[in-house]
């Protein structure tokens, strides 16, 4: 093993050296207070601005830090996106910071790939050892290295794009299992603009969602859920009212006014209902459009419909007839209605809505706000500091694909997205990774995916780090800066840091491509430096004054509708007579909030159930399979097999077997571990993955009783979440 006067010695070894030079371990002693530190008065508790790391919606924070400990974490007022408030999850971001799991020094493998068996080593010998794969590679064949990501967002995808692209590699992939591909295409072909529209609820009279559960996890739920409870008590004589439809009784749906449950995958079909209605009884404000649309719409009148997904025809008049009547109103797909095989022609039936409604660009309709202003300076590089809310499936399915052909010599790996848990094990991602020679990972815990690593390295929280980020969705224009709230509690080092440290050490182009001395030079820079506009933006949590204006929707004025497409299901119906729905836990999220307590003790707000997965029915469904509530049963699809208990759910539709994304794991600590069997492996691995679209409503699946030694622990049981069987 290299000792530190070894590893200055080494040539090149400069940048390294500076940048880590302060590699001894994190400071564990008592501090004197005859002058203490800023963050350290006693009994005074401060408060700092920052971003939220713990989902992709990009919330604003303040985290109360009294004598260096963040106490307690809430929303930012000033923040445009979540204006004060904040999420369960986001929360829980102080479990993240303390957990007693965490990594402190990098990992070596000391076994077998995926044995989890790691021995610590210095952040010399570790840096030392990913710099001789870089410089291998970079020598012999660049374009082998793999970048394997979740979305990088700000100035941090900015140094990931430039760094890849300098090294000569094109292969830097994101991976996000909910990406709205579907709404991008459908958007793009409906509006004229590919990207997420405003929708402005709190200013909307009539709210129609399809399977848009924007209240617990949608795309920006904090967001929503503001601007729905202004939408609902914030004007003195108008209360909007929202309807909900979908498969399944969620958070979302018992909120609304009205829930009609319909079959997985025919939502779209229920919104050319209701635009069939709206065109034959004259009740939209473009003319020539209803002429134009009758002809295409005279297929889907509310009886077809009806068939088609079990919605009543005359629910779907009254429907139509009140959301042209109460404008402004505003009709939202969400993630389940656009995770379909047919997601794209879904999401397209429910912007069509919207165009009909005439609420373009209007109050309590649809804008798109241009956000990126804020990166205009990097002109063609803006897409690398907010980039498309895409899943990046296609790619993964490339890449599993060079991967398991030997294309890639290095691969790198961060993010929480965690592909070997949240792609289908019959696509055989850790069978695909295990053909490149050297991984190497940038995790704070070992999951799934970074115990398949050769080197792990481990990188600070988001309450630990300098960044910034720009929201999907929730404002005109605003970035959001992220700062060390407390002091670090372990001997981590950001992903940004290294890759800049690493180009210095390559030198050449990518020494060139990244010009800055750290990361938080780089930022520095970008915003004003200390003493600054950075310095003040910090206090606020961002820069909110950028106002782009609004694009225009240039294909708004000449409707279409695009062509209908039945969804597709893997599995035989009458072997697998039920369809899978799948959606993200609203404590769990897709697995990534799974090793905190917090979460994992917080009762799902449907069926109370915690500490471990369920399946839930309609009453009817139930009876015919004979299983009654909290009975175990084996769910089978045509990829694999889980188990799970029974939860009957009166409001979803019969024929669907609906679950929560999140347990199942095998390797992301004791919290986790061992809660459940992981849903995402009844997913096929094949699918269209051209279209970019990760199916995950695209299996049937069976049920059959089954004795499990375990019972379904819920917070309404007398023991509940505390009877110990229940848990292990």
């Amino acid at each position: 093993m290299l000792d530190r006067r070894q590893f200055l010695k080494i040539g090149g070894a400069t940048a390294f050296a500076t940048l880590f030079g302060g590699c001894e371990k994190v400071q564990r002693k008592l501090i004197p207070f005859v002058i203490p530190p800023e963050n350290h008065v006693l009994g005074e508790a401060l408060w700092y601005a920052s971003v939220c790391g713990q989902c992709p919606a990009g919330c604003g924070i303040v985290v109360r830090v009294s004598e260096g400990r963040a106490k307690k974490i809430e929303g930012n007022p000033l923040h445009p996106v979540n204006r004060g408030k904040l999420c369960a999850r986001g929360q829980a971001a102080l479990q993240t910071l303390y957990h007693p799991e965490r990594l402190g020094a990098p990992m070596k493998l000391s076994g077998a790939r995926g044995s989890g068996s790691y021995t610590p080593v210095s952040w010399e010998e570790a840096l030392s050892l990913l710099l001789t794969q870089l410089r291998n590679v970079k020598a012999e064949a660049p374009a082998s290295l793999l970048m394997l990501s979740e979305p990088m967002r700000g100035h941090a995808g900015l140094v990931a794009g430039r760094f890849m692209k300098a090294f000569g590699s094109p292969h830097r992939v994101a991976w996000n299992p909910f990406g709205a591909d579907a709404m991008l295409s459908a958007h793009e072909a409906v509006y004229g603009v590919r990207d997420l529209p405003e929708h402005d609820l709190a200013n909307a009279r009539y709210l129609l969602s399809f399977s848009g559960d924007f209240l617990e996890t949608g795309i920006s739920p904090v967001h929503y859920a503001e601007a729905y409870g202004r939408m609902r008590g914030a004007r003195e004589t108008i209360r909007g009212k929202f309807v909900h439809f979908g498969p399944r009784l969620s958070m979302t749906a018992a909120s609304a006014d009205l829930f009609l449950p319909c079959a997985p995958g025919t939502e779209g079909f229920v919104a050319l209902g209701i635009a069939h209605v709206m065109v034959r009884d004259r009740l939209i404000p473009q003319g020539a459009a209803a002429g134009r649309l009758q002809e295409e719409l005279s297929a889907y009148s509310p009886e077809s419909v009806e068939k088609t997904t079990g919605v009543h025809a005359h629910d779907i008049v009254a429907v139509a007839e009140e959301f042209a009547r109460n404008q402004p109103g505003v009709a939202i797909a969400g993630t389940a209605a656009g995770s379909v095989s047919n997601g794209t022609f879904q999401c397209a039936a429910v912007a069509l809505l919207n165009v009909l409604a005439g609420n373009i660009g209007k109050p309590g309709g649809v804008s798109f706000p241009d956000r990126t202003r804020a990166f205009a300076k990097y002109g063609a590089e803006g897409s690398l500091l907010a980039p498309p809310a895409e899943s990046g499936y296609a790619a993964v399915h490339e890449a599993v694909g060079r991967m398991r052909a030997g294309s890639f010599r290095m691969a790198v790996l961060s993010g929480a997205t965690n592909p070997a848990f949240t792609l289908p094990p019959s696509l055989k991602f850790g069978d695909a990774l295990s053909k490149v020679p050297f991984v190497v990972a940038f995790a704070s815990f070992l999951d799934e995916t970074s115990s398949l690593a050769d080197l792990v390295l481990p990188v600070p929280t988001a309450l630990e780090s300098w960044g910034d980020d720009i929201a999907p969705v929730g404002h005109a224009g605003a970035v959001t800066l992220s700062q060390p709230v407390v002091e670090p509690f372990r001997d981590a080092r950001s992903m940004p840091d290294i890759l800049i440290a690493a180009a210095k050490e390559l030198g050449g182009e990518t020494a060139k491509a990244l010009p800055w001395g750290s990361f938080k030079e780089c930022l520095d820079k970008a915003y004003g430096g200390p003493g600054g506009a950075m310095e003040k933006s910090l206090q606020r949590g961002g820069i909110f004054g950028y106002a782009g204006g609004s694009r225009p929707a240039p294909k708004a004025g000449s409707p279409s509708i695009s062509r209908a497409s039945d969804p597709a299901f893997d599995g035989d119906p009458k072997a697998f007579p039920l369809a899978l729905h799948l959606y993200p836990s609203v404590t769990l999220y897709d697995g990534r909030g799974a090793n905190l307590p917090w979460l994992q003790e917080m009762p799902d707000p449907i069926s109370t159930a915690v500490w471990r997965n369920w399946v839930e029915l309609h009453p009817k469904t139930a009876e015919g399979l004979g299983v009654g509530e909290g009975d175990g049963v084996t769910v089978a699809s045509p990829s694999a097999k889980i188990a799970a208990h029974v939860v009957i759910n009166p409001g979803i539709a019969p024929g669907v077997a609906a679950m929560p994304l999140g347990q199942g794991h095998i390797r992301y600590g004791k919290f986790a571990n061992g809660r459940g069997e992981n849903p995402f492996s009844l997913l096929p691995a094949g699918g269209d993955a051209s279209s970019g679209i990760y199916p995950l409503q695209a299996t049937r699946v069976a049920l059959v009783k089954t004795k499990l030694s375990t019972a379904l622990a819920r917070s309404g049981h007398p023991e509940g979440q505390w009877k110990v069987k229940n848990m292990m």
